[in-house]
């Protein structure tokens, strides 16, 4: 097939295709913004939106094969990132569960061949071809991925997973995504595995617990739990969840009991977080980063001290003021004095591991791996050495930074290197990635050291 003397298949016909949908998505929205859709009605409108929602729907098409070409050219090789949705999160700016439900849509929605070259149809080609159609969104066939993945083990009949997956591709048709939810779940729990493997085998492949920070500051928690660990955290939390009655003193003088006004969520709740107390203050934790498993937060000490403005945990949750004294008085804490440029604590070659007081001050700082792309939290890192002790390299915050293990042990080989740019850790690419070699920071820190500036 030929395109304007150009081979279909070529970059230079994709770049020619991709120009001629810029330019008419421009003209779409130029008629749009001057009013083209002010003589609609009601019924004419919602016709155009679903013609546009399905043309949208389709666009996931381009990200299947671009996934594709990335694996084979082996993309997170060249921006040195671990696993391909981590190199798509970084050159995109997705965030990482983006990135990750892009890459198992491309697996289980895109086209294949065998090693010969020859064609082979998607991994659930039902699903694909509801999306080639556009008549399924990303969110629906996602969630139509999720629940089949759940039941996509040895053991159950294919013949069920088929049926299973044309039911669901019928229903992402018409059901909302939360509506889709629901009747996934009803066609998973339909699937029986006919005694082809034990239940306790499926519920540990089923097994998953996910964290979720929330924009109110708030936690949201999903999971499910195999029948052993069910039981075990229900035994830990249900005698500090039972309810506790409070003496209450009256204004005669009289002591009456109080019922408890929490409710048993509250109860669990709050005995979750005894429990989590009690596991700090144990010192039984494994180190995480270099120090004793702790809650990490930075704030100024002035605001500490006055209990006023916030405090920011290492994984960004803002806890105010009072809530950081609270939390003073059950843990140890690093007094860490940060300069303009974020220059603290120089020890010099006293020693060549950093102290526990240097760590905190490097969380305050980097908050993270701070190589570029990279969103791996404190407690997952290393303390690295811009240049090596070995080397003569001092033990001083202006050349120490924080990598998860990953990059610690992969950048050099990568051809990558650190330095120190007005105290904050900065990564010079190797030629052949970027022919100038100008330095590379990730975002979070350098959003985090505006910040400190601007709060300054």
């Amino acid at each position: 097939m030929e395109i304007e003397g150009v081979a279909a298949g070529g970059p230079e016909a994709a770049d020619r295709a991709l120009d001629g949908f810029v330019a008419a998505l421009d003209r779409l929205v130029d008629v749009v913004e001057c009013g083209g859709l002010d003589g609609f009605d009601g019924l004419r409108l919602v016709r155009f939106l679903q013609r546009f929602e399905e043309a949208r729907n389709r666009v996931p098409l381009v990200d299947h094969r671009a996934v594709r070409v990335a694996a084979a050219v082996r993309l997170p090789e060249t921006l040195t990132q671990p696993t391909l949705a981590s190199a798509l999160g970084w050159a995109l700016r997705l965030s990482h569960a983006e990135a990750g439900r892009r890459v198992r849509a491309a697996e289980a929605l895109g086209e294949r061949t065998t090693l010969t070259g020859e064609p082979l149809e998607p991994v659930r080609p039902a699903l694909a071809t509801a999306q080639r159609a556009g008549l399924a969104s990303p969110e629906q066939l996602d969630v139509c991925l999720r629940a089949l993945g759940t039941v996509d083990h040895r053991g159950f009949d294919p013949a069920d997973l088929d049926a299973a997956e044309a039911l669901l591709a019928g229903f992402a048709r018409a059901l909302r995504p939360h509506d889709l939810r629901l009747a996934a779940q009803r066609v998973v729990d339909g699937i029986d595995p006919d005694g082809t493997r034990p239940q306790e085998e499926l519920n540990a492949d089923r097994r998953h617990l996910a964290f979720r920070r929330l924009r109110d500051g708030m936690w949201s928690v999903e999971g499910r739990l195999t029948g052993p660990v069910g039981a075990k955290l229900r035994a830990v939390l249900g005698p500090l969840a039972k309810p506790r009655l409070a003496t209450v003193v009256l204004d005669d003088g009289r002591e009456v009991q109080q019922e408890d006004p929490r409710h048993h969520g509250q109860r669990t709740h709050d005995a979750l977080e005894e429990v989590c107390d009690r596991l700090l203050r144990s010192g039984t934790l494994p180190d995480a980063g270099g120090t004793p498993a702790t809650v990490i937060v930075t704030i100024p000490e002035g605001d500490l001290v006055a209990r006023r403005r916030w405090g920011v945990t290492s994984d960004g949750t803002v806890l105010s003021g009072e809530t950081v004294v609270d939390l003073t008085d059950e843990a140890e804490v690093y007094p860490t004095v940060v300069s303009p440029t974020g220059v603290v604590l120089q020890l010099g070659r006293s020693r060549r591991l950093a102290t526990p007081g240097q760590t905190m001050a490097l969380v305050a700082r980097d908050d993270g791996c701070s190589f570029p792309g990279c969103d791996r939290p404190p407690e997952w890192c290393e303390r690295h050495h811009v240049r090596a002790w070995v080397d003569g390299g001092a033990t001083d915050l202006d050349n120490l930074t924080l990598l998860c293990a990953w990059h610690h042990h992969n950048f050099a080989g990568r051809g990558w290197t650190c330095l120190m740019v007005d105290g904050l850790p900065a990564w010079v690419p190797p030629r052949w990635v970027d022919p100038d070699q100008r330095p590379l920071r990730n975002t979070r820190v350098t959003v985090r050291h505006r910040g400190e500036v601007l709060r300054r």
